[in-house]
């Protein structure tokens, strides 16, 4: 997957607002395509609403991700700043996207969704810009209820796709702070 992760040349220096709102953009990319290689392995989903609250979880897991990996290059308030404005990108994007097959939830659902993994995900390893084994596992474990209790899928997650995904975040980060 080819991701665009570079301003113009041209460009004056990018705000915080503008960086989270790039990494919101990359994000969905990654969220999308990553359900893709989960369908492509085997792993069925029976509906579109169910194909969303799984790129939902992906979202959720990516702000996490991102979170920690701008942690040491900015301060607290633009750190607020960045997480903040990049919620409400993944949030409004998932809307717009749940409105189209007629399940429009709302901001308010996954900004609480995002706040009860925040805690949750506080609590578990990410060092060195590499996730911890009990944070993929724990985001394996919130796909395997998505995927109704397919075990399998959680190792998936963890051995395969959350690395990728982790990886393909950082590159993208990396690339728009440089």
């Amino acid at each position: 997957m080819r991701i665009k992760s570079k301003w113009n040349k041209r460009a004056k220096s990018q705000s915080i607002e503008e960086i989270a709102k790039a990494v919101g953009f990359i994000s969905w990319q990654i969220a999308t395509n990553s359900l893709l290689e989960l369908e492509n392995n085997g792993y069925e989903t029976n509906s579109q609403i169910q194909r969303l609250k799984i790129i939902q979880e992906i979202l959720v897991f990516l702000v996490q991700v991102a979170d920690r990996l701008v942690y040491e290059n900015l301060n607290i308030e633009q750190r607020k700043l960045f997480i903040t404005t990049l919620a409400f990108y993944v949030a409004d994007t998932l809307i717009d996207n749940q409105k189209d097959v007629g399940n429009f939830v709302g901001r308010n659902v996954f900004i609480d969704l995002l706040n009860q993994r925040s805690e949750n995900y506080s609590e578990l390893s990410f060092n060195n810009g590499e996730a911890g084994f009990d944070f993929l596992r724990y985001f394996g474990e919130q796909m395997s209820i998505i995927f109704q209790d397919n075990h399998f899928v959680s190792q998936q997650i963890v051995d395969i796709e959350g690395p990728d995904i982790v990886e393909k975040l950082q590159k993208g980060i990396k690339s728009l702070f440089s």
